[in-house]
């Protein structure tokens, strides 16, 4: 049992070396992986090895060439430009949907005065013009949807999908 325990400590230690590094560590994990390599040989001569690694892969010059280089400043430059392109289509888009809604509430509100001006001149019960403003305000959107239902079933039938 204690071989197993022993193991198991040697297996922790190795993948807190290797996979956390001590920076990443809380102080409860850096303390135990501390008092575990100064009384292990092996761990110590794991973590050592592991050090003189990093350095000696830091110490690799990497250098890329001239055209990848090129390549990706072009690649970053052309993203950057789809990002604030789409931020002003965004912006633009908010701004309209913006214009229109308060269009719509302004001229629904004249509408709505102007059919209960002229129901009250043609002495109408305000139920007939209320219901007529509704028609006169509602019809646009339905003929819309029915003629947009339309064109999507006509596309379907012609190409097997609804996409244009």
């Amino acid at each position: 049992m204690n071989t197993i325990m022993n193991n198991d400590a040697h297996e922790r230690a190795r993948n807190l070396i290797a996979w956390a590094g001590p920076e990443a560590l809380s102080s409860a994990d850096r303390a135990w992986l501390a008092a575990h390599v100064e009384t292990c040989a092996s761990c110590r001569t794991f973590a050592e090895n592991a050090v003189a690694t990093i350095h000696a892969l830091r110490a690799i010059p990497i250098a890329a060439e001239r055209s990848l280089v090129s390549t990706t400043q072009m690649k970053v430059r052309r993203r950057a430009l789809e990002l604030q392109s789409q931020r002003e289509r965004f912006w633009l888009v908010s701004v309209s949907c913006t214009a229109v809604t308060l269009c719509a509430l302004l001229s629904t509100f004249a509408l709505w005065r102007g059919f209960a001006w002229v129901g009250a001149r043609a002495q109408l019960a305000p139920s007939i013009w209320q219901v007529g403003f509704l028609v006169f305000c509602v019809t646009p959107a339905l003929v819309a949807g029915v003629l947009l239902l339309l064109r999507g079933t006509h596309l379907a039938d012609r190409t097997g999908s609804y996409e244009g």
